[in-house]
């Protein structure tokens, strides 16, 4: 009798459905891809992020496929694959408040030195960003703040910076690309990682900033993007 239920016990055991301890490797595949793609906002070739999670090709390709479908990856027109609006949305949610609220000291200090609008700029999704914070110039002829704005990313000083695409100051300029005399400098904010988070931003009437001097503005901005940066742990020596 005792024989008979302790092999009964071994046969419940056998066939019963795996623990979570025995049927994590589907779930670690598709959460170690997240973290792969979610540092790439520039995109990552297949082979790369199959390579970086330790997987095949064709492997990588059913995750990624899978994190697409639920919005938290997007396949680029360049077939590359980057973070999707899902982790844009969460991670905007996440930390929305947090970082500008610690950029709004830099903030005054920028618009104090340039005499202009200073901004931060945070992604929404690949296509267009919003400013999150801002510290308004004092001049009476002023760029008007538009705090929770949605705004292109495209051919704009914040959609360049958003990418990383700046020259060797560490800023990008552009004129007249949102509106007609209006000048814009960003650069880059950084976390620790190096991941490109957020963006700082002057902008005013491109009149009075070619008086100002635009390599001095362009030093300020990336001057207070770095110091934001360093804040994020950007420059650490060992970023893991």
């Amino acid at each position: 009798m005792l024989r008979n239920m302790s092999i009964t016990r071994e046969t419940q055991v056998k066939g019963a459905p795996p623990t979570s301890a025995t049927q994590p490797r589907a779930t670690d595949r598709g959460l170690r891809l997240l973290t792969i793609v979610a540092d790439q906002p520039t995109g990552l070739a297949l082979i790369d992020a199959a390579r970086s999670a330790e997987l095949s090709p064709s492997t990588a390709l059913r995750q990624l496929r899978s994190l697409e479908s639920a919005g938290f990856a997007v396949r680029m027109p360049d077939g590359k694959w980057g973070p999707g609006d899902e982790l844009f949305r969460i991670a905007r949610s996440l930390s929305e408040g947090s970082l500008a609220r610690l950029a709004q000291n830099t903030l005054v200090g920028l618009a104090d030195q340039t005499g202009e609008s200073a901004y931060l700029a945070e992604a929404i999704d690949t296509r267009t960003a919003t400013y999150t914070a801002t510290e308004q110039s004092r001049h009476a002829i002023r760029h008007v703040s538009w705090l929770g704005r949605p705004i292109t990313r495209r051919k704009t000083a914040v959609g360049a910076a958003l990418l990383g695409d700046v020259d060797t100051d560490g800023a990008v300029l552009r004129t007249d690309t949102v509106e007609v005399g209006v000048t814009a400098i960003s650069s880059p904010v950084r976390t620790r990682t190096g991941a490109i988070v957020a963006a700082v931003s002057v902008l005013g009437p491109t009149y009075r900033l070619n008086t100002f001097g635009l390599p001095k503005a362009r030093h300020l901005v990336a001057n207070a993007a770095a110091a934001l940066s360093e804040t994020l742990g950007y420059g650490d020596s060992d970023p893991t």
